[in-house]
């Protein structure tokens, strides 16, 4: 909306955030819907075509989405960053923006991300220190060099919470996916036999394209939680607010100018 930011700014719990995320959602299906595709087709379609060697096993997509998922929602988080403020990103603005930020994301979201996952523990420091690390690297502009900075200093005091805040979204997006993945079984079952049964699972579930896209669902929609994270924690530490209300009035006398 002009002259005005995307949702109320205020303080919000983590359960509120799923909420607004939720609400968000419901406003904008179709803005939102389409930068998620356009950031996760092109992953989805890799995966697809991996699928089809022989010695590849399920172990194989829970690194793959892991490393694809900073990638794939980074057109929605900068469409979102878009929305905050008012604006409607075109899609060149948009394409531009992610391949403005690929280094910064290839060097910390795909080498440090792979290495903290070789050592093993060391991976929860992403999400307990870098949570908001796309974030920053998307949307603030900055030099890519000093991004983990920027985001350590965002999760300062909070670290604990936001290693909680991902673990939760994991265990919501596992409950979602497997809700979703057995209900639209049934659901297809029931349209096309004579009885209501439930069939038995013949084979890996990760072979059947719904759990695909019941996961990918889960990871745009967490997407969005976490970047409502970052603008809840931003009016924390900066007193955001008192940012976004001048750059609205600032909107509406420029357009009053006009």
């Amino acid at each position: 909306m002009r002259g005005g930011t995307l949702v109320v700014i205020r303080e919000r719990t983590f359960l509120e955030l799923l909420d607004l995320s939720l609400a968000t959602v419901r406003r904008r299906p179709v803005a939102l819907g389409l930068a998620a595709a356009a950031g996760i087709a092109p992953f989805a379609a890799l995966n697809a075509w991996l699928a089809g060697f022989s010695d590849w096993t399920d172990g194989w997509y829970l690194l793959l989405w892991l490393f694809e998922s900073p990638w794939a929602t980074a057109p929605l988080t900068v469409v979102l960053g878009g929305m905050m403020f008012g604006e409607r990103l075109s899609a060149r603005q948009v394409t531009w923006r992610v391949v403005r930020s690929t280094p910064g994301l290839f060097v910390y979201q795909t080498l440090l991300r792979g290495l903290s996952m070789i050592v093993g523990i060391t991976y929860l420091f992403f999400s307990a220190r870098q949570a908001f690390l796309n974030e920053v690297l998307l949307l603030e502009g900055g030099s890519f060099g000093r991004a983990m900075k920027r985001s350590t200093a965002l999760c300062a005091q909070r670290g604990g919470e936001f290693l909680g805040q991902w673990l939760a979204r994991i265990g919501f997006g596992l409950a979602f996916v497997v809700c979703f993945w057995l209900g639209t079984r049934t659901l297809l079952g029931a349209l096309t036999t004579n009885t209501l049964t439930w069939r038995p699972v013949d084979e890996t579930p990760f072979a059947d394209p719904l759990i695909h896209f019941a996961v990918w669902l889960a990871i745009a929609f967490m997407a969005i939680t976490r970047f409502f994270g970052y603008i809840d924690q931003r009016i924390r530490l900066e007193g955001w607010e008192v940012e976004l209300r001048l750059r609205a009035v600032g909107r509406a006398q420029q357009g009053s100018l006009r």
